[in-house]
């Protein structure tokens, strides 16, 4: 289980996992205890996921605001432009 073990190691560094709990991991493995290296594996997937879902909401509440200052501002600028990344998104 040596290779398995250094690429769970590696799998977690590269998700920006702390030392500790990557070396838990890989600990485990190596000891041939499944249960806990898949426990570990979860939990910072979970942690990822949780990240990304509150990246997705910055990012939906940014196109929103896009969309409300194309739309009430009147600026003379096209909704699309704000969408598709226009000099008028930036300003």
């Amino acid at each position: 289980m040596g290779d398995l073990s250094e690429d769970v190691e590696r799998c977690l560094a590269d998700c920006a996992c702390d030392r500790a709990t990557a070396e838990r991991a890989k600990t485990s493995c190596e000891a041939g205890r499944v249960r806990e290296t898949k426990r570990v594996l979860l939990h910072e997937r979970q942690r990822l996921l949780d990240a990304m879902h509150i990246s997705q909401r910055g990012i939906d509440a940014i196109d929103h605001m896009l969309h409300r200052v194309s739309c009430e501002c009147g600026c003379g600028a096209a909704p699309s432009a704000a969408s598709s990344g226009g000099e008028d998104a930036h300003e």
